[in-house]
């Protein structure tokens, strides 16, 4: 089977963070052209970045879900991916096991094919605005991290632009930040504070620090545009929305996403493709450059967009607060199957479903972080077109089963469910819609996983508690249970044999000349001989029989649904026992029992006590009948 389950080709999209702006706009345009030319796309998303190393192991198993063999295209997204590690991961699979086109998207990778914006040019139309129609020549710039490939190409456009115009390049105008919100503060810092005069400019390298540049300025009596012009460059929600409303270079985002899917599409038809393909960047003159130009409609449009997205956003809290809750306190894999059947119904931008786990999910060895190849999975929980499906089997190569697979094409994204570096299994959606995924879904796949957690630690708790209580009524030396069980197993029988009116069977037994061994040939040697009876009450049983070291060299065995006939099989299999060790064993010492047995049917008022003193009174009068006969044969002795 393909890997939706059916044989129309299949895009893979490697990706991370996808509910961000960037990663949403960019999957929307892969979606869109992916359909219009009847491809799947199927999206493989990780969360994590928060330096949790555990917690990122977890993340990172999301590059063993593809079947990289049996994917028709590849994109990748390699900075949006923060986890260490991820992105050399998927290239050691794809290099492994890939034989189709990979295309990476906004960064150049040499063995690939790429969709690229061309950073030398992407801030020309700022700064040459800022020179021509504002006749700035003291522009400082706010650059991305230092040896970052798209940093440094804008800072080289930069220095190309200002030296064109015979702008002197002063390198305390220059400050090199991190691409988000905070290296804005140190750079407005250290720019007031040095002996340059102050700039009438700034150009920072993306809108996320230039957002910051403008707040700080404003935090400091600074006015923007009026004393110091800022600009940006992507254009993310925030720059409109913003005041001023920010002036920057729009990335064809959703333009990338179409070329990446063009380019795998002309591959696959045989055609000759370049391997970089260039968009353009559109500069967007706004109020933060001092261009007071009529945006309202623009702005009016995605101001709409925002309180609906921060509508949804608070719905999408409320729910999840409200799983977390639901969640929290579930004991069994069946109780978070019926809850998550029950969200995932309830919510109605679901077309298809899946919750798909491995068989051994709960028991975690020393290297269970590793999602095996060959590991055998169960999708626990299935919806399609509002019908469910549950405990289906798929193989190691499928991500959906055969009851998912759909005649059309489909988009689906997956995500690893874990708690920190062990791993569960995955949990795949898609939408009637073209979207990613809904709001705060990270939050969605931690309540699962959390939930999953809690179940996996009660059943371990469950089964240390076992342990620690069958450690308790267990015999050291010999495996048996002690005097401990003797109440719960004998008081159970009892009860089962009243219920079902049928016989109980108790046997006693106790050793001959425990204490003529332990003096003549040691504690070690009788030892050896406990072992020995215990062994073969063990291997007279087999119907459930409860064997118990009662003590000493004293024994006993207790049987539901007996006759005499049982009775008369357990003895002989017991002596059998005893009597090949006493054959082929090399001890100077043979090991004998004298024992009594018992059968009744218990009532209410019958206690196990009752039982055992009878079998013992049988089991005292074979010993003293053994005694009298050794005493008659040796009359010396």
């Amino acid at each position: 089977m393909h890997v939706l389950g059916s044989k129309r080709r299949t895009i893979g999209v490697f990706i991370s963070q996808v509910n961000q702006e960037f990663q949403d706009n960019l999957s929307k345009g892969i979606m869109t052209k992916a359909k219009e030319l009847d491809y799947n796309v199927v999206f493989y998303t990780n969360f994590g970045g928060y330096g949790q190393p555990a917690y990122d192991i977890g993340e990172a198993e999301v590059t063993n879900l593809p079947n990289y063999e049996e994917l028709d295209g590849i994109i990748m997204a390699p900075d949006t991916m923060v986890l260490q590690n991820l992105e050399a991961r998927y290239k050691d699979n794809i290099n492994k096991r890939s034989k189709c086109p990979v295309i990476s998207i906004r960064r150049e990778i040499k063995e690939y094919y790429n969709v690229l914006i061309d950073d030398y040019t992407v801030l020309d139309g700022l700064i040459h605005h800022m020179i021509v129609e504002h006749k700035f020549t003291r522009i400082n710039f706010l650059a991305g991290p230092k040896g970052f490939p798209d940093s440094e190409k804008r800072l080289a456009a930069y220095r190309k632009i200002l030296s064109e115009h015979h702008i002197p390049i002063e390198e305390g105008r220059i400050y090199y930040g991190d691409f988000w919100k905070y290296a804005g503060v140190q750079a407005v810092d250290q720019w007031l504070n040095s002996d340059l005069e102050r700039p009438q400019a700034i150009i920072c390298a993306n809108d996320y620090m230039a957002l910051t540049v403008c707040n700080a300025l404003a935090e400091r009596g600074i006015l923007v545009p009026e004393e110091i012009a800022v600009t940006g460059c992507d254009d993310v929600e925030d720059a409109i929305e913003f005041s001023p409303s920010l002036t920057t270079a729009r990335m064809p985002v959703f333009e990338m996403g179409e070329a990446a899917v063009m380019k795998i599409h002309r591959i696959s038809q045989g055609l000759q493709e370049t391997q970089n393909t260039y968009l353009k960047t559109i500069t967007i003159y706004r109020a933060s450059c001092g261009c007071m130009m009529n945006r309202y409609q623009e702005g009016n449009d995605r101001r709409q967009n925002h309180i609906k997205i921060r509508e949804n956003l608070q719905r999408a809290i409320t729910h999840n607060a409200y799983m977390s809750a639901d969640l929290t306190g579930l004991t069994t894999l069946e109780d978070i199957n019926q809850k998550i059947w029950t969200y995932i119904y309830e919510n109605v931008n679901f077309t298809h479903f899946c919750l798909c786990l491995k068989k051994d999910w709960a028991n975690f060895n020393d290297n269970m972080a590793q999602n095996e190849p060959d590991q055998s999975m169960v999708m626990e929980v299935g919806f399609k077109n509002r019908i469910g499906y549950s405990k289906l089997p798929l193989t190691s190569r499928e991500l959906i089963p055969e009851e998912l697979a759909e005649d059309r094409p489909m988009t689906y994204f997956f995500a690893t469910l874990h708690h920190q570096e062990h791993y569960f299994g995955y949990v795949g959606i898609s939408f009637d819609t073209i979207q990613t995924y809904m709001l705060t879904f990270q939050a969605w796949v931690i309540n699962v996983s959390n939930a999953l957690e809690n179940v996996r630690v009660h059943d371990e708790l469950n089964r240390l508690v076992a342990k620690l209580e069958e450690t308790s009524v267990r015999d050291d030396l010999t495996g048996l249970y002690n005097r401990r069980a003797l109440t719960t197993f004998g008081n159970k029988y009892l009860k089962q044999c009243v219920e079902a009116h049928s016989k109980l069977m108790v046997f006693t037994a106790d050793m001959d000349k425990l204490k003529f061994i332990n003096d003549r040939f040691g504690h070690a040697y009788g030892d050896v001989a406990l072992k020995v009876v215990a062994e073969a009450m063990q291997q007279a049983s087999c119907n459930n029989e409860v064997c118990i070291r009662l003590g000493g060299d004293e024994f006993m065995a207790i049987g539901m649904d007996y006759d005499e006939e049982k009775l008369d099989r357990f003895i002989e299999r017991f002596l059998e026992s005893l009597n090949r060790f006493n054959f082929i064993n090399d001890y100077e010492f043979g090991i004998f029992v004298s024992y009594g047995s018992h059968l009744i049917y218990p009532d209410e008022h019958t206690t196990i006590e009752n039982c055992m003193s009878i079998s013992d009174k049988l089991m005292y009068h074979q010993k003293k009948e053994k005694e009298s006969n050794r005493l008659k044969a040796n009359p010396n002795k």
